[in-house]
């Protein structure tokens, strides 16, 4: 959706299209953005990759961009719906233990085409019950990242919600994108975890 194009891998079997991290550059208002599609976590012992091992990968890209200029923002992504055990300890993981909770972070909720009256009314909706379980965000946005069903005119159901969603995350990248990159101070206790 952010790419405008199908050079992402993307899917909806119960396992994930993600094998491994894979960087993507897109350019927006004139400036170039490296975007990291990570593999997900908590996929099921059956999936793609098992969520040690993806943890680790995690751990291992955000060291490595760590060490090469830093982390300049956090895009967490989730389907709506409930708030679950699972997406709590991500977040938590996420932030808190890989980035000390020092780097900015963003939330997309997908999903929301079907919400009423637009959008943004689920995290209106919602937003206090994240604050509730200490997942704070320093900016949002409820997006359409499924173009839907093809039409009998040929086009899609939910085309133009894709592209309004599109700008939509492009301008949260922007606006809460740091330009100097957050540095890892070498944890000894992180290095020691079993993932």
């Amino acid at each position: 959706m952010i790419l405008g194009s199908n050079d992402a891998n993307v899917g909806h079997n119960l396992v994930g299209e993600t094998f491994r991290s894979n960087t993507y550059q897109v350019e927006i208002n004139g400036k170039t953005y490296n975007l990291h599609d990570t593999v997900g976590l908590g996929e099921h012992s059956g999936g793609t990759v098992d969520n040690q091992k993806a943890v680790r990968n995690l751990y291992r890209l955000l060291t490595d961009l760590s060490n090469s200029g830093g982390v300049n923002q956090l895009i967490f992504v989730m389907k709506q719906g409930r708030l679950t055990d699972s997406v709590h300890k991500n977040y938590t993981l996420f932030h808190h233990g890989f980035c000390e909770s020092k780097v900015p972070i963003v939330v997309i909720v997908t999903g929301c085409e079907d919400v009423e009256p637009t959008m943004d009314s689920w995290w209106i909706d919602n937003e206090a019950l994240f604050t509730e379980a200490g997942m704070l965000f320093d900016g949002h946005a409820c997006v359409c990242a499924f173009r839907g069903r093809k039409t009998k005119t040929g086009g899609y159901r939910d085309e133009v919600l894709v592209r309004e969603s599109a700008g939509v995350v492009k301008q949260l990248i922007v606006q809460y994108c740091w330009s100097n990159g957050w540095t890892q101070v070498r944890n000894p206790r992180l290095r020691s975890l079993k993932f």
